[in-house]
């Protein structure tokens, strides 16, 4: 089971930031664009992951997820990976929520390396993917008037599962995490 950890946007979040990609994709038609539903703060992907090992997954969310309370978001400035002069991801992140993201992200992966999981190796950045490049292109990310005040409070996060087809991927709920 191909699985990921994510903080889902609210309904009127995810309807802005689909609006606003809309505007960018006559300007950047060689991007493959995240589907509306799909969007979310991305925390850890985990990849392939046996069923029988789920529980294990579950357990350290759940562990993470324990004293922590909701934290609010603030969508900030576009960016891109590995940078926008090579860009294969453009990405927006945050403006406030960051260190609350980093803080949950950090008690993730500690409990999951607990349970066994190798550890993630880049450092933790969180952002909404928006768009991939299947070649490295560069960006100008400052040409882009992006929708002011856009922010939402973060009362859970999610075990996704991916499903990848031609269309592009499904995304279904395994579990979510609330946050006291």
């Amino acid at each position: 089971m191909r699985v990921f950890f994510g903080i889902g946007l609210p309904p009127d979040i995810r309807k802005q930031v689909g609006d606003f990609l809309e505007t960018l994709r006559t300007r950047l038609p060689r991007m493959k664009w995240v589907e509306a539903q799909n969007l979310h703060v991305t925390l850890r992907f985990l990849g392939e992951v046996e069923e029988a090992r789920i529980h294990l997954v579950t357990r350290a969310a759940r562990e993470a997820a324990s004293g922590l309370e909701g934290f609010r978001m603030v969508l900030g400035s576009l960016g891109a990976f590995p940078n926008p002069g090579r860009a294969r991801v453009l990405w927006w992140g945050l403006f406030q929520g960051a260190e609350e993201s980093s803080n949950l992200f950090n008690r993730l992966e500690e409990r999951l390396v607990d349970q066994g999981f190798e550890s993630e190796k880049r450092r933790y950045h969180p952002h909404i993917t928006l768009a991939r490049l299947r070649y490295p292109s560069p960006l100008r990310l400052d040409s882009f008037t992006l929708p002011e005040g856009l922010s939402f409070t973060a009362p859970s996060f999610t075990l996704y599962q991916s499903t990848l087809t031609p269309k592009g991927p499904i995304y279904k709920i395994v579990e979510e995490f609330k946050l006291e």
